[in-house]
């Protein structure tokens, strides 16, 4: 484990192995450029070319990343850890690729300032560099669009995918460029983040829509639970779907009134038949839609299932939940598993926070389950009466906590404060296991 200020790194950290990776990269191909100059600018040229080609390095580890491939999350972690650095790699790779037209336009300066302004506009006699221009422009709105949260989630998501048609414009950027820097080797050398972009388009736009496998489901039960949450009983119609407690798919529902939107939830198995429910609370449009028209005889497919976040794998004696409104879900599932197989030498404290009284709506399910098994104690915190959850609340119930497991699933702002005050009271990283619901 590597430190620095308040960040660490593991030498298994994938962050880290992606950076690694790109600096052994960018070293072999600076080395290539080195002997040969192909324009009156080289030096310019390779010091405006390496920003684009870290840039590019980046983009397609992003491509990749998006694809809900599931071996990743084998050594990524979950699928929602796998999306941040999905959204990490891709705005670095912007904001190197943005550097690489302006770098090279300083050739045009002092004498040429129009020349500099025109560069990076898609307005030059050659096709290669004009393509570069179109995937500049089109990853500049899309991203620019992502960051200012502009349009509504399901507008988004069809937007985000014209990421692929930036990948291919620049590709075809890079493989029409007649101006090669440096050597064939390096400029082959390209072709390796290449190979990864189209591979990450094609399992993603290809291979997924047309032959990844999906589970089917029929509505046969819809619950309300309270004013905004709705519990959804699927049953299979062919073979049941196998998941770990706390795992979640991607569903997409067919019915009157509904969207045919993808959207993730939290798989929660029954314990007297093959059904499987969901817990559906009305946040966005689309949940609301799907709470306000989901009905009996609806049916809805199923991509998954996703998630590693598991109690039982990290087998730790000693253990913290915390769970944040509907956040509670995955830990539902879990006790729910554990009145068949919980363990007499596991501790486990949890910690339930609530903004009202009307959203505890699972509370005496869990109170239940600690009063038949006393390792098992919960704690509710309302934050409407003032009560709200700190890390001192938590030490003085908890006791020592620095040789603790914590798990926790909530909204960001709580998982990501709670892990920053975890660290700081001597629990590692290994040891603090967070399921972001807010990923998507």
């Amino acid at each position: 484990m590597w430190k620095f200020s308040k960040y660490s790194f593991s030498l298994r950290s994938p962050i880290l192995l992606v950076l690694v990776s790109l600096c052994v990269y960018l070293m072999i191909w600076l080395l290539t450029t080195f002997g040969t100059k192909t324009c009156p600018c080289w030096p310019l040229k390779i010091w405006a070319t390496l920003p684009g080609v870290a840039g590019y390095y980046l983009f397609s580890i992003s491509l990749l990343l998006s694809t809900r491939w599931r071996k990743l999350e084998d050594w990524f972690g979950g699928l929602d850890q796998i999306y941040h650095l999905h959204r990490k790699f891709g705005i670095w790779g912007f904001c190197l690729i943005l550097l690489h037209p302006w770098v090279e336009a300083f050739k045009w300066l002092p004498n040429r300032l129009e020349k500099f302004i025109l560069f990076v506009l898609p307005v030059h006699g050659r096709l290669s560099v004009n393509l570069g221009s179109y995937a500049y422009w089109l990853m500049l709105l899309i991203l620019g669009i992502t960051l200012l949260r502009i349009l509504p989630y399901n507008k988004w998501k069809i937007l985000h995918k014209f990421m692929s048609l930036v990948f291919l414009l620049a590709s075809f950027h890079i493989i029409l460029s007649d101006k090669r820097v440096g050597s064939e080797f390096a400029q082959s050398m390209l072709y390796l983040p290449m190979c990864i972009g189209f591979l990450g388009i094609f399992y993603k736009q290809i291979y997924i829509p047309f032959f990844a496998k999906y589970s089917s489901f029929e509505v046969t039960n819809v619950k309300n639970i309270n004013d905004n949450i709705v519990e959804v009983i699927l049953s299979p119609k062919k073979e049941h779907l196998r998941f770990i407690p706390g795992q979640y798919g991607f569903f997409t529902f067919y019915g009157p009134s509904l969207t045919t939107e993808s959207h993730p939830f939290t798989l929660i198995e029954s314990t007297v038949d093959s059904t499987i429910s969901l817990l559906v609370k009305a946040r966005g449009d689309y949940t609301i839609n799907l709470y306000r028209h989901i009905k009996k005889g609806d049916t809805c497919t199923c991509e998954g299932p996703y998630g590693r976040f598991n109690y039982n794998t990290q087998a730790g004696v000693s253990q913290i939940w915390i769970a944040g409104g509907i956040g509670v879900v995955p830990f539902l599932c879990w006790i729910r598993t554990m009145k068949r197989t919980f363990s007499q030498r596991m501790k486990i404290d949890f910690y339930y926070c609530i903004h009202k009284e009307a959203d505890a709506v699972f509370y005496r399910e869990f109170e239940e389950f600690s009063k038949a098994y006393p390792d098992f104690r919960i704690f509710l915190f309302c934050s409407e009466k003032g009560n709200k959850l700190d890390i001192h609340k938590i030490i003085d119930f908890s006791g020592n906590i620095s040789s603790k497991q914590v798990f926790m699933c909530g909204p960001q702002k709580l998982t990501s404060d709670f892990k920053a005050q975890f660290r700081a009271c001597g629990i590692s990283n290994e040891n603090i296991f967070v399921e972001d619901f807010e990923f998507f």
